[in-house]
């Protein structure tokens, strides 16, 4: 891998105080200025698992953007900011705490399939402008609502009266100032979120690699040892083989008679197509037709 030629994934543990824009450059000038892009932004005051792609693996990003993810937070209770967390103006407060048993019998209604508006201080966009920067400008507005899944929602430690820390496994799309202050509310009172981080991303390696460790790296032969393969992200996605005439065919937009003994693809998902040890396209399978979606060689 030449240093102008990097490929391949990157899992960032993106430290507090910044946004994942400013990780993202930061990590672009490490790896000599090549091509990258995130998956999933974090809030600057959240932290943990931020995926960089680097090269043609930028490529797979729109396939992995709904991926689900697994975080932990905490709330601390009788007090509600603008932006639904710590870093927000305080626009409420009360002194009307949850009882633990109270918090454990109510979180069960916020598992399942469910609608939940997303924060007015979110990175939504608007007629091509972020909510969060509509919102700083007192900008009117209304989000639409989103389906999401809570798949598990957990109370870890009700660490005093006001203060309880959570984790929950949930779908893409899902903000958690949102889904905190909507499970206060549901309790009769208010709380903001003042810790988050992200700990999980779909089945992906939850090997981080701190900012700081990897801007202290000068060596190529390092960071190449951080960097994963370009499938390391499709762990379930169905991999093919191409043979020669195959792959002259999906280089030209073609699509690609598969041997339906072979395959066993579920028609609209999905598939990783290679020849020999080279990624060549991610594409769908149907009636047993390769049909090439994205290149992954040009």
């Amino acid at each position: 891998m030449s240093i102008n030629n990097w490929t391949g994934w990157f899992f960032l543990d993106k430290p507090i105080g910044v946004t994942s824009n400013f990780a993202l450059q930061k990590i672009r000038k490490i790896f000599h200025n090549s091509k990258a892009g995130f998956v999933g932004t974090l809030d600057p005051l959240a932290s943990g698992f931020l995926p960089i792609a680097l090269g043609k693996a930028t490529k797979i990003i729109p396939f992995i953007e709904k991926s689900d993810k697994r975080y932990l937070f905490s709330i601390k209770w009788g007090i509600k900011t603008e932006t639904g967390d710590s870093e927000g103006k305080v626009i409420r407060q009360n002194k009307e705490y949850p009882k633990k048993i109270e918090i454990i019998k109510t979180l069960n209604n916020f598992c399942g399939s469910m609608e939940q508006s997303p924060h007015q201080y979110s990175s939504v966009k608007i007629n091509g402008q972020r909510a969060y920067k509509l919102a700083r400008k007192n900008v009117k507005f209304q989000l639409k609502k989103r389906k999401i899944i809570v798949y598990n929602l957990k109370l870890i430690n009700h660490i005093s009266q006001n203060l309880s820390s959570f984790i929950v496994d949930c779908s893409a799309g899902t903000y958690v100032r949102s889904l905190a202050e909507s499970l206060a509310e549901s309790m009769n009172t208010i709380g903001t979120v003042v810790e988050l981080r992200r700990i999980g991303f779909s089945n992906f390696n939850k090997k981080l690699i701190s900012l700081d460790y990897l801007l202290s790296l000068v060596h190529s032969e390092e960071l190449k040892k951080l960097v994963y393969p370009i499938d390391a992200v499709m762990n379930d996605v169905l991999k093919i083989q191409l043979d020669d005439n195959q792959v002259k065919k999906v280089l030209s937009g073609s699509f690609v008679q598969m041997n339906k003994y072979l395959i066993k693809a579920q028609k609209d998902k999905v598939v990783l197509a290679k020849h020999e040890n080279n990624f060549v396209a991610l594409g769908l399978i149907d009636n047993f037709i390769f049909h090439p979606k994205k290149l992954l060689i040009t």
